[in-house]
């Protein structure tokens, strides 16, 4: 492939940044992957599996000559790191980032680049990682067929908003591009809840119960292994959708509850057969979409 940037500078490459910076490597993507980062020891663990070409603790110098600057920290890092790069970023740079929520970091860090109109934002959400951490789980593949959704601010330059798309494109990833409310509205329902039900789940059983689970306990709250430093950020920054979608679940729970305290077992069989179905036409949905690539 052709390069779609010249240098490209990851703020944070543990298992997303770090297989966004190997998946460009391996593509071809960037004549240069840089990788910044707090702590030596993973800037050099990045580095041993090929997510990046070289590594750097100085924020300054590391986005000093990047053509797209990606910010795959925490959130909670944003306002600081932003401002702190900003103050070296070349003129007509890009940023992005990785953030799964959208509308609180683009505030933040609009807010942080007042003072370099010059510096194109370009917020995106990669919907690919896990519970895993760190740069030594990064995956050069880890976008295929995933979607990745731009949430483009009004005054985002198309030239800009093009080269990022096409970046995601690249990697694998199925582009989409949304209005930030939608989408914090949209990844509380199909992201954010599933890991606090995963969490509610666990927190409902006794100690030692676990222990006798088949594989269905496992399979169904897998995603609780996630950093919860990460996810208490995602929930700090969209406590509104958050507790819509939390409501509208516990809902869904109650109802099921009066129908089983109630004896109406034909209407929990047909609930459990819809449920069935949504979750056959999804799995269907994926299959076609496979492939189709």
């Amino acid at each position: 492939m052709e390069p779609v940037f010249n240098t490209v500078a990851i703020v944070g490459p543990g298992l997303v940044g770090g297989s966004l910076g190997a998946a460009i490597r391996e593509r071809g993507l960037a004549e240069r992957v840089i990788g910044i980062g707090r702590r030596e020891t993973s800037l050099q663990e990045a580095l041993s599996v090929g997510a990046v070409d070289e590594t750097t603790l100085d924020l300054r110098k590391g986005v000093r000559e990047a053509d797209l600057v990606v910010l795959a920290t925490p959130i909670s890092a944003f306002g600081q790191v932003v401002g702190e790069a900003s103050a070296s970023m070349k003129e007509g740079a890009i940023l992005t980032d990785v953030a799964s929520t959208k509308q609180h970091v683009i505030k933040l860090i609009t807010a942080a680049l007042k003072h370099r109109q010059d510096i194109v934002y370009v917020p995106a959400h990669p919907m690919a990682g896990g519970e895993r951490r760190g740069a030594a789980s990064a995956d050069a593949n880890l976008f295929e067929g995933s979607p990745c959704i731009l949430t483009p601010l009004p005054e985002t330059p198309q030239d800009e908003l093009n080269r990022v798309r096409e970046l995601w494109k690249s990697v694998g990833a199925t582009v989409h591009v949304m209005d930030s409310k939608e989408h914090d509205r949209l990844v509380a329902r199909i992201s954010h809840l599933p890991h606090l039900a995963a969490a509610a789940l666990l927190e409902t059983i006794c100690a030692g119960e676990g222990e006798m689970a088949g594989g269905g306990l496992t399979d169904t709250t897998r995603v609780a292994s996630g950093d919860p430093a990460l996810w208490r950020g995602i929930c700090e920054t969209n406590a509104g959708e958050i507790c819509s979608a939390l409501e509208a679940y516990a809902g869904v729970l109650e109802r099921i509850r009066a129908l089983i305290a109630g004896g109406e077992f034909d209407e929990v069989e047909e609930l459990l057969r819809d449920a069935k179905k949504r979750r056959d036409d999804l799995l269907a949905s994926r299959e076609r979409k496979d492939e189709q690539e």
